[in-house]
């Protein structure tokens, strides 16, 4: 039982650490893993777009900012793809 009990624990357990992150733009969702595209078309134009620099310095992404109700929405894009996302209180 109690070994039920732990194993029951462990995959809920990973299954939150493999939930993605998520913002909502208006009635759509955006997540992590969504295309680029799908992005700027559910928020639009970024209010502020910055390159992300690679380790050895080519370029590795963009960071986009998006300004909502007080609040700046980071969205870090690379390889096309949503990495991760991130809020911010002002």
């Amino acid at each position: 039982m109690k070994r039920a009990i732990a194993i029951l624990i462990f995959a809920l357990l990973a299954v939150d650490a493999a939930a993605a992150d998520t913002y909502r733009f208006g009635s759509q969702v955006i997540s992590t893993g969504d295309s680029e595209g799908r992005l700027r078309q559910v928020a639009g134009k970024p209010d502020r777009e910055t390159p992300i620099e690679a380790r050895h310095g080519g370029l590795e992404g963009y960071r986009l900012e998006y300004y909502q109700r007080g609040k700046s929405i980071q969205i870090e894009v690379v390889d096309g793809r949503v990495r991760s996302i991130t809020q911010i209180e002002s």
